[in-house]
């Protein structure tokens, strides 16, 4: 059932000729918020504007396809390509390299339709087609694939949700953990020796100190790229994956350490207190 106010429905009621317009609405894992119109001019809804790709040259164009309304406990699904080649951007990063460094994981999106008498008008406010979070990101150089999922699959959580297992169950800087990853996060310039699968970070900490950690680079030609830390010793971060062109000496970046995620890591990080894993459970071969 969608809900709707009673402006709308008297509007809806009372005439047969609209204008309409989708507004769509990104908030990201880290709590940014996107806002987008599928229009030729921005749109305000409330206090929120939604841009348009011609009010904004660095924003793609979209295209979904059907949702459904059922009866039921079915999960609607909802496909969303974005299109916009090497122009496009969020937060100032391309498009595609932001997909492909985990931008859209954990993203939830709200698709609303207004109807307006006059363009611009919005007064009679707006229903909600669909929203979800995205499941599936297929990213290429010239358009973005989101498969986005209705709240209906949360029921498809496994229980329980905390696994005896000797590893911490929590995520490291997550509500539960309660480390403060933006407190922890340290910025620089590249040394000498960094190339595309290394970067040298500088001796500011001990060796292993950044090892499990995610490294963003923040200018040069890997501008927004986003690895995690492989290993760190005498000041150099070896990446776990290279990076999409090669970074140079001088180029900027950010980095946070990781945790191992036993007890001794959490030892290290003054955070015994909320360790949830069981480091005293026997391998399966002995539990016989």
């Amino acid at each position: 059932m969608k809900a709707a106010s009673g402006a709308l429905i008297s509007l809806l009621n009372s005439n047969n000729v609209f204008l309409m317009a989708d507004l769509y609405t990104f908030t990201m894992r880290d709590a940014s918020v996107v806002r987008w119109a599928k229009a030729d001019l921005p749109i305000t809804l409330g206090a929120n504007t939604f841009t348009s790709p011609s009010d904004n040259g660095t924003q793609p164009t979209l295209e979904r396809g059907t949702v459904r309304t059922v009866k039921g406990l079915e999960v609607d699904v909802m496909d969303l390509t974005l299109y916009g080649g090497s122009t496009a951007q969020i937060g100032g990063v391309g498009l595609a390299i932001f997909a492909h460094n985990g931008g859209f994981d954990g993203c939830r999106v709200k698709v609303e339709r207004v109807f307006m008498t006059t363009w611009g008008d919005t007064s009679a406010g707006s229903l909600v087609l669909f929203e979800g979070n995205v499941a599936a990101v297929d990213p290429t150089s010239t358009q973005v694939t989101l498969r986005v999922k209705s709240d209906l699959e949360r029921l498809t959580n496994k229980f329980p949700r905390t696994l005896f297992m000797p590893g911490c169950s929590n995520s490291f800087g997550d509500a539960n953990c309660g480390k403060n990853l933006v407190a922890l996060t340290d910025t620089g310039t590249a040394g000498a020796g960094t190339n595309i699968s290394q970067v040298n970070v500088g001796t500011g900490h001990a060796d292993g100190y950044y090892a499990l950690g995610v490294l963003t680079m923040t200018s040069g030609a890997a501008t927004g790229s986003r690895r995690a830390v492989k290993s760190y010793v005498g000041g150099i971060a070896v990446l776990s994956i290279p990076l999409p062109a090669a970074a140079a000496p001088g180029d900027t970046f950010s980095v946070y350490p990781g945790c191992a995620r036993t007890k001794a890591a959490c030892t290290t990080w003054a955070n015994l207190d909320r360790f949830r894993g069981c480091p005293y459970v026997p391998p399966p071969e002995t539990t016989r």
